[in-house]
């Protein structure tokens, strides 16, 4: 692959989260295409000579099947055949469409969860539903250990594969469901179950995980039983294993 694309350092940040990730890889996959285009300009011998470019495009579009694969996310991919400008205009007439169409549907994801998020809100309001009232420093915390937890997972030679992805997920879905006025918290009890199994699983040797899923614990939690009434709160450390 062209140096300065899909490199190891990009591909280990990728979304846990399937539609995101697919976007991620189709935003670097056009990156790519536009940066050979512009290597070999507007004239009209442009398409035949990208032919010595096929061997990279077949590794952009290895990187994909691996992707689908990996994650066993259907995506119905080109197959590969014995002319190479052939398959490079095939795998052009696939991933392009395919991530125009996954960003549109992220898009329509992101807009629908802001709409339920004021829908919730303003649904607890008029049914006077109490809702979970997290401050402006809560939430800078929040977002600040959420980032790092997600850093600390996905970089850790720990915990494996399958544990990364079902921790980032659910991280990813604390920072959507964790707002000013939230009635709904249970994304953040997954987090917490699932940190909770690793630090069992690999004690003391995950301590900047452990420490930070604790302060978040702590901030959600405090604020859970200030909303009940309930002063005494319960110990963090016990449910991740500490």
């Amino acid at each position: 692959m062209q140096k300065g694309f899909f490199e190891p350092e990009y591909l280990k940040a990728i979304p846990s989260d399937n539609l995101e990730a697919v976007v991620y890889l189709s935003d670097e996959f056009d990156r790519f295409h536009k940066q050979v285009s512009i290597a070999l300009g507007s004239d009209h011998h442009q398409e035949p000579r990208r032919v010595k470019f096929h061997e990279d495009y077949l590794e952009a579009l290895a990187i994909f099947r691996a992707f689908t694969e990996a994650r066993r996310v259907e995506i119905k991919l080109p197959d590969i055949g014995p002319h190479k400008m052939g398959n490079i205009i095939e795998i052009l007439n696939n991933l392009g469409p395919l991530g125009n169409a996954w960003r549109t549907e992220l898009s329509k994801r992101t807009s629908n969860s802001l709409y339920s998020e004021k829908t919730e809100h303003y649904t607890a309001i008029f049914n006077s539903i109490e809702v979970y009232e997290f401050n402006d420093a809560d939430l800078k915390r929040i977002q600040i250990l959420t980032n790092e937890l997600m850093e600390l997972i996905s970089s850790s030679n720990l915990i494996t594969t399958d544990h990364k992805r079902r921790l980032l997920k659910r991280l990813e879905g604390v920072q959507r469901e964790i707002h000013k006025d939230t009635s709904d918290i249970d994304r953040f009890w997954g987090f917490i179950a699932e940190a909770g199994i690793v630090a069992r699983k690999f004690g003391d040797d995950l301590k900047p995980i452990s420490d930070r899923a604790t302060e978040l614990g702590r901030i959600v939690i405090a604020v859970v039983m200030a909303k009940e009434g309930i002063k005494a709160l319960p110990d963090i450390t016990k449910l991740l294993g500490q």
